[in-house]
């Protein structure tokens, strides 16, 4: 028998949701930065051990719904909370009282699931704020960690203890080599615009999508075509960069991430189209993935 389950995992933008997930699945999975709305769809991660099997849902962070795309990542937020049968929050140790804080914590604290917390950058002095947090959950799974030390012990004994919470099943629901859900071209398109995020000036990454219009083997090698979508018409010229030094940048750090991800050599093609306000377009918004009835 084998503790098996979706955990759904829970935190503001910025939290270190995906940063934990790649810890836990011990590779490059999920795309990070520093930058707001780096995550825009949920991804998936399974890992594996003797005694449980966990499938682990990165959320989008909280935000309120509007019209475009922050209506589509309150949609994604809402599916994973859906799909999960226990939620993982993550507080920051420096997290302060604010609106945007309360109305996710309310949010969460609202839902009838077995919920268990991880109070990640423990390398920094705790508010006390978050002492009020941890005294609030009282008996619920909960403990400190930093990514940035080494958290392999702490991690392991804390996931291991959350799968108790899940169900027992005769075998695991999916094979035990498989480390993620997701299909391959989606995880491609956002290491395209995870340097996108890295590369580019603050302005612009937030207008960007990455729609890849072709995925084929020739010769041997993986022919890659993507499009790089850019919602304003003078962000063409920063994102091309001066004689295509960006565009070449950000195709070589990208190709990088893939190639590590598929285990081989790519070829690795990216384009840049201006699509105004293609964020606000269902059409566009479909063709970049951001759907809900992929799943």
């Amino acid at each position: 028998m084998i503790h098996c389950g979706f955990v759904g995992i829970l935190g503001l933008p910025n939290a270190g949701k995906s940063s934990l997930l790649n810890e836990i699945l011990g590779e490059k999975l999920v795309i990070v930065s520093s930058k707001p709305q780096t995550t825009r769809q949920s991804f998936s991660g399974v890992i594996t051990e003797e005694d449980y099997q966990l499938i682990l849902l990165d959320a989008p962070g909280f935000v309120e719904s509007k019209p475009g795309l922050f209506e589509f990542l309150n949609k994604e937020f809402e599916n994973v909370v859906e799909r999960a049968e226990h939620l993982l929050v993550l507080v920051s140790h420096e997290q302060k009282e604010t609106p945007a804080f309360t109305k996710f914590w309310d949010k969460v604290q609202n839902i009838n699931k077995p919920k268990s917390y991880l109070f990640t950058k423990s390398d920094l002095k705790e508010t006390d704020f978050v002492g009020k947090l941890k005294e609030e959950v009282g008996e619920a799974i909960q403990a400190d960690i930093s990514l940035k030390n080494d958290p392999k012990s702490v991690l392991n004994e804390y996931l291991k203890t959350l799968a108790q919470t899940l169900k027992k099943e005769h075998h695991p629901l999916y094979d035990p080599d498989m480390i993620s859900l997701d299909n391959t071209r989606e995880i491609v398109a956002e290491f395209i615009r995870e340097q996108c995020f890295l590369q580019l000036e603050k302005e612009v990454p937030f207008g960007v999508g990455v729609v890849i219009k072709s995925y084929k083997r020739q010769k041997n090698l993986l022919h890659i075509e993507a499009n790089i979508l850019i919602e304003k018409e003078n962000h063409k010229a920063i994102v091309i960069g001066k004689k295509g030094s960006q565009l070449k940048k950000i195709g070589q750090e990208a190709r990088k991430n893939i190639e590590s991800l598929l285990g081989e050599k790519i070829f690795l093609g990216l384009h840049v189209a201006f699509k105004k306000n293609w964020m606000k377009k269902k059409s566009i918004m479909t063709e970049v993935g951001y759907k809900h009835d992929k799943r």
